[in-house]
């Protein structure tokens, strides 16, 4: 029994080992002939060379030139509004009307006060004449003349004193219609008529003018630095030299399609901050700009220079450090890192890591890596790199 216990465990071992050897030919076979790994397509672009400058970008508000809170300048009840809220009005239009009686009878009251000093100075000045000629002839004594000529003065006086009184008395006659100040758009009314206006007091409404119309917004120290560092190199003017351009746009648009002047540069860069304000300057013809409104401002850095854009699709990003992928002349596929600028259209501005005429990955390069080979074709024409706008 035991030979044959041996025989059979020879037995099984043979198969087992025939086995093994028939499986390993087996998988040198199929790895042999398995079929290489395809070469990717890649579609590139090379460089687009266009001349552009460095622009400075901020966000601000708007600020209306001429902001006047409408006031009475003189008490009285209110008679009439004649205005709408919220409606634009010129300078000088009339908004309220305040109950002008009072002051009518004031200034007829002055008017008869006049009209009596000139009748009185009439009669002194008939009793001068008359004291000269008695002087003159030794009828009568000086003192006589003396108080005559005093008499004649005071009431010369008198004559002034009621016409300031008069032209008083009309300007408060005038103030009961209260006209605009300004140009611009009004606020609502907020106060309503048969109430009591207590002059310099009530405030009645707002005006704002709309064109032109400001925007602040401040600039960092390091930009301000940049700014005047360019101004030395005379490679920017000053605003003291000329009007700086400066470009506008709303939350709402794209772009920056209103353009202004600078107007103003503050005296002082904030402790608090570190940045200092500046004030521009737009037309505002169609009414698009309202004081209040948050702004993006765009204005030119130097004069413009030859810069590199790329699509940008063909920007990746890892950990914070943006790259290309560059196909050598062997078709190798290489990382780029790079430095980015601002956007022109759909392009992006290379500040480094690139060279012109170098073939930029825009397609496939999800699909890549270091050192791979792959088939580049052409970028077509009409895509994004054919798109950037100036």
């Amino acid at each position: 029994m035991s030979s044959c216990l041996v025989s059979h465990r020879f037995q099984l071992a043979a198969w087992v080992v025939g086995l093994l050897v028939a499986n390993s030919g087996c998988d040198q076979k199929m790895s042999g002939g398995a079929p290489p790994r395809p070469i990717p397509t890649v579609t590139v672009a090379e460089p687009v060379e266009r001349e552009l400058a460095d622009f400075a970008e901020f966000t601000g508000r708007t600020e209306a030139v001429e902001s006047v809170e409408v006031r009475a300048r003189v008490s009285g009840y209110l008679n009439a509004i004649h205005f709408k809220a919220g409606s634009e009005v010129k300078a000088g239009d009339l908004l309220f009307e305040i109950d002008s009686r009072i002051y009518a009878a004031e200034v007829d009251r002055n008017d008869g006060l006049l009209a009596n000093a000139k009748a009185k100075i009439k009669r002194t000045e008939a009793d001068l004449e008359r004291q000269k000629t008695l002087r003159e002839k030794g009828v009568n004594a000086q003192s006589e003349l003396d108080l005559a000529i005093a008499e004649q003065g005071v009431a010369a006086a008198a004559i002034q004193t009621n016409e300031a009184s008069l032209a008083r008395a009309k300007l408060d006659m005038d103030f009961t219609k209260v006209t605009a100040p300004v140009a611009g758009r009004t606020s609502r009314e907020r106060i309503t008529v048969g109430n009591l206006v207590s002059a310099d007091t009530t405030m009645l409404t707002t005006i704002v003018s709309l064109d032109p119309i400001y925007a602040y917004f401040d600039i960092d120290e390091r930009t301000m630095l940049e700014i005047q560092r360019l101004i030395r190199e005379k490679k920017m003017k000053s605003v003291r030299e000329q009007d700086v351009e400066v470009l506008l746009g709303l939350a709402n648009e794209t772009g920056f399609p209103h353009v202004g002047v600078v107007d103003l540069v503050d005296n002082r860069v904030s402790a608090t901050t570190g940045t200092i304000q500046i004030r521009c300057r737009f037309p505002n013809v169609d009414r698009v700009l309202t004081p209040g409104l948050f702004v993006r401002v765009r204005f030119q850095m130097g004069p413009a220079r030859t810069k590199l854009l790329v699509p940008e699709q063909a920007l990746a990003q890892q950990q914070g450090q943006r790259f290309v992928y560059v196909v050598q002349p062997d078709n190798k596929v290489e990382r780029r890192d790079v430095s980015v600028g601002r956007q022109d259209g759909s392009l992006r501005v290379i500040e480094a890591g690139l060279q012109p005429g170098e073939k930029v990955i825009v397609q496939g390069h999800l699909r890549v890596r270091t050192g791979m080979e792959v088939k580049a074709e052409p970028y077509k024409v009409g895509s994004a790199v054919e798109a950037g706008s100036h």
